[in-house]
This record gives structure tokens, sequence and C-alpha cells, in this order.
């Protein structure tokens, strides 16, 4: 009984550790499409720790399943090093955005029309 005490209590006080990822964006609702103007805030709000991940023009094509984005459109990545999840999402949150949407993505290609991001491999 003493264990399972201090178990619980360890578990209410341990700090939550978000999952790390290369690109975010806002979303318009949970499972909903990409909300591009509270992307531009949090990008315009902060371009020191976020920027692009694509060049303008471009956006990245969804994947119902696999590698890349559930959600197809324009994407933030971190200046240096990774995205924290939680501080992405509550970011959204404060600038208009419903939810976020992140994912990582090792090898992408570009499309023939010049302007389409896939992800190949997680």
């Amino acid at each position: 009984m003493h264990f399972q005490y201090i178990a619980v209590l360890l578990a209410l006080c341990s700090p939550g550790f978000a999952k790390p990822h290369q690109f975010c964006a806002c979303q318009s609702g949970t499972d909903d499409s990409i909300n591009i103007d509270a992307t531009l805030e949090v990008h315009g709000k902060d371009n020191s720790r976020y920027i692009w991940a694509q060049e303008e023009g471009h956006f990245w094509i969804a994947h119902d399943s696999g590698p890349g984005p559930r959600f197809a459109g324009a994407f933030l990545k971190a200046a240096k090093g990774w995205i924290d999840g939680d501080t992405f999402y509550k970011e959204c949150r404060r600038y208009g955005g419903a939810d976020s949407t992140c994912f990582n993505c090792s090898e992408k290609h570009l499309l023939s029309d010049g302007k389409s991001i896939v992800c190949d491999q997680t």
C-alpha cells in the first residue's frame, strides 16, 4: 500500500515530457485543416524560435497514414533543435488556433509541380 502511494505521488509530481517534433502548424480544430493565420501569428511573435519549413509558395501534401503530415499546408520548424509539442500547442491556442499538428520527416521530395512536398520517410 505504501509503495502504491509513492508511485501515485511521483506520477503527479513528475513533469511531463513532450515528444519533440521537426515540423508543426496550428489547426482550425481537432482533426481539422491547418489554421494558417494562427501559424503566421506563432511565427511572427517568435520568429527567432520558429522558421518556415518550406519555401514561399510550397506546401506539404497530407497523408492519411504513413510518413508526413496528416493535413496539407505550410509548417514551421525550430530555428534550432526540435519543437516541443506542448509548448507549440499552447502558442497556437494563444494566437487563435484550436489545436496543433506536428510530424517528423527524414526524407522528402518535391513533386514535378515544383511546389508540393511529400514526406517519404519518418
